[in-house]
């Protein structure tokens, strides 16, 4: 078994390429261990504004200028250590003047000029171009070391590129075209030059792993792949990434700007989502100290910890970077390296488990490449770009997500590119699966005729993978509706109306007789199934008139097979996402537990995350305590006391319950578990032979 699959990796990076004399060997290693960590990503390549041929600072028949050996020096005190080091290689990010002395390797944008604002400062090359080569000639180099890994920051194409004569003649030869421009939205190339691109980096990831395992060692080789985001601004598409790398790694925990703008569950999101993607393999989310884009100021101890606590309570391993002069905190060394501590002498909770959940997110990979509606977050390598049409799908997922969180609903993600796995759900959540091939359709129809669980919004399967919009939803016999080729909207002071019997699940949305309706409905005919909610009129202005019901249904359960089906015919997701309607969370969280009663409860416990795992002895509850005031970045966690864990099976035996953070038993009484104290994180265990 490799080293990197026998145990949790707590990989940790000293960002020092700019002053490596900083911190003497000895010293670094001795931080590494100081801050629980038992990886290393090492930097042996000093850069400034990008890299070069000549800031190498081991032996390479690449580097121009006889530094010294940092990385043969370093090696055998970090394995002294017991400390594995994994070398840090940029593959994206080199200087102006570098490529000036190679304009044949840089990647061109649109306006055919050299791409020249990489981080402001610097250019890209691209891996179709011989830049390869010399990037295969220094993998060669680094595995004559002892090395344990190689990870490649990178590589990426840019929104805007490439438009290299590499890029031209290899996409000529495959499709007998120029390149379109990924800017054009209505190109009918477009999406062969996204796949282009991603079939490139794909090959380039396998050209470098054949170099690399050649060796005959265990050296781990991953990359910085996608997180929550779609791939073709960049050509990271992580269902090839993972097939020519170890582990699937994303920067779920680089948190950029106003945190009040972000989910204070970003990791989780990115983890919950490669989890899905990676398969058997590991997933790493890397979390960064820095708060972007003021890199040299570091978050608040508190925020840090619950980066951590969100990676590794959602499956994945992390990477936590610091640049040097983070390290003069002494209460960030010691609340970082106490939280190891803790991770060390307790890895069980944390490799290897499997999500106790029933109820899944779908991950709309397929439309997010190719549908209007799809933005793309702000990140280290793309500016934010915002959808310019409805129904975006980021926002869409990103409010049920949302929902389910703040609700306390045990969920994962699911990447609509793993429908083999669509059988362990008991319910899916589909948010504007736009773009649905006839195969993926077919398994849904399967999975629900065979007793699965659909909830559905707005466009879901309204358009074919290359987002042609079809005459009727590929769904339509699901939803139990018809397609009127009309969308409603924008709906800027518009109601619905939900219609429930006495005592239904959804009678106690009726206490509220106009609930906001989302900006944006589409009109559809009722074929079969129960009409749960309607549209009302819109009106001329926020103080038309009374508002009256019409005949558009906006919410409609249908039973398809043993399953049911529920189509909300509007961006119910976004409505969520951008006002958190208190009658939307409601009425996803009964229909969830209508169609999945939950398997965990919380009581005093609000705003706290909730995760299941299990592994072949234990379960785990997983308990992460957002409260931290009104503003972020938080400066402290607000203790909470005497939480109540009801769970739905019996619990036999109180001794096989235990707090691991706090390292105590816990007292169970009929089914409820009581946690005297939380601070920041904790983790419950419970021995699976009394459960």
């Amino acid at each position: 078994m490799s080293w990197w699959n026998e145990k949790p990796i707590r990989i940790i990076e000293i960002c020092n390429p700019y002053e490596f004399t900083k911190m003497p060997m000895e010293d670094e290693a001795d931080m590494i261990v100081k801050l629980g960590g038992n990886t290393q990503h090492f930097h042996c390549w000093k850069w400034k504004n990008g890299m070069d041929d000549k800031g190498m600072y081991f032996k390479s028949k690449m580097n121009k200028v006889g530094n010294d050996d940092r990385l043969g020096a370093y090696l055998p005190v970090a394995h002294r250590k017991g400390l594995k080091v994994v070398v840090y290689f940029n593959v994206h990010w080199y200087t102006k003047e570098f490529g000036l002395q190679h304009p044949d390797w840089c990647q061109i944008i649109e306006s055919g000029q050299l791409i020249d604002n990489v981080y402001s400062t610097g250019t890209s090359f691209c891996v179709n171009s011989p830049y390869r080569d010399w990037v295969f000639q220094i993998l060669k180099d680094l595995c004559a070391y002892e090395i344990d890994g190689i990870f490649f920051d990178g590589p990426i194409f840019f929104p805007n590129t490439c438009y290299c004569q590499s890029c031209h003649s290899l996409f000529n030869e495959k499709y007998g075209a120029e390149p379109p421009l990924k800017s054009d939205l209505n190109n009918r190339l477009r999406k062969e030059f996204i796949e282009f691109q991603s079939d490139s980096l794909a090959r380039f990831l396998e050209d470098s792993g054949r170099i690399i395992k050649s060796e005959g060692r265990e050296i781990l080789f991953y990359m910085n792949g996608n997180g929550a985001s779609p791939c073709w601004p960049t050509g990271r598409d992580n269902h090839k990434i993972i097939l020519n790398t170890d582990i699937l790694g994303a920067e779920g925990g680089f948190l950029h700007g106003d945190l009040n703008e972000l989910p204070i569950y970003k990791p989780g999101v990115s983890a919950k989502i490669m989890e899905s993607q990676a398969g058997d393999k590991p997933t790493v989310i890397f979390d960064c100290v820095g708060h972007k884009p003021w890199s040299w100021h570091p978050l608040t101890t508190e925020e840090i910890k619950i980066l951590l606590a969100e990676t590794v309570a959602n499956g994945a391993n992390y990477w936590l970077a610091f640049f040097p002069d983070d390290l003069r905190n002494k209460h960030l060394i010691s609340d970082v390296g106490s939280f190891n501590v803790f991770l060390k002498n307790n890895p069980d909770p944390f490799f290897k488990t499997e999500s106790l959940a029933e109820i899944a997110l779908m991950w709309p990979w397929g439309s997010l490449e190719s549908y209007r509606g799809s933005s793309v977050p702000l990140s280290d390598f793309t500016q934010q770009i915002d959808s310019r049409s409805i129904g975006d799908i980021g926002k869409e997922f990103a409010g049920f997500y949302q929902s389910l969180h703040q609700q306390q609903i045990v969920f994962d993600v699911i990447d609509e590119g793993r429908m083999e796995k669509l059988s362990r759900y008991k319910v899916v959540i589909m948010p504007n699966i736009a773009c649905l091939t006839e195969k993926t359709a077919v398994l849904i129809a399967e999975y629900v005729k065979n007793g699965g669980n659909i909830i559905a919004s707005f466009e879901t399967s309204l358009y074919d993978e290359k987002s042609v919009r079809l005459a009727d939803f590929r769904l339509a016999e699901l939803f139990g509706v018809k397609f009127t080729d009309r969308t409603l909207g924008p709906m800027k002071w518009d109601y619905i109306s939900v219609i429930a019997e006495k005592d239904s699940f959804l009678s106690e949305l009726n206490i509220n007789k106009f609930i906001p309706a989302p900006e944006y409905g589409i009109s559809v005919e009722q074929i079969k199934g129960k009409r749960l909610s309607c549209f009302y009129r819109q009106l001329k202005g926020r103080y038309d008139n009374v508002p009256e019901i019409s005949g558009n249904p906006f919410l409609i359960e249908n039973q398809f097979g043993k399953g049911k089906v529920y189509y909300f015919a509007g961006t119910f997701g976004t409505a969520i996402h951008e006002y958190n309607f208190p009658e939307y969370n409601m009425l996803l969280k009964n229909i969830v537990n209508e169609l999945c009663p939950p398997f965990v409860v919380l009581e005093n416990a609000l705003n706290v995350e909730l995760n299941c795992r299990e592994n072949n002895r234990k379960i785990y509850i997983y308990l992460i305590n957002h409260n931290g005031g009104l503003k972020r970045p938080f400066t402290r966690i607000i203790k909470l006391s005497d939480i109540k864990i009801s769970l739905h099976c019996k619990v036999k035996n109180n001794n096989t319950v235990k707090a691991l953070r706090m390292n105590e038993k816990l007292e169970v009484r009929e089914n409820v578990i009581t946690l005297p104290s939380l601070n920041d994180f904790e983790v419950i265990e419970i021995d699976k032979y009394d459960y």
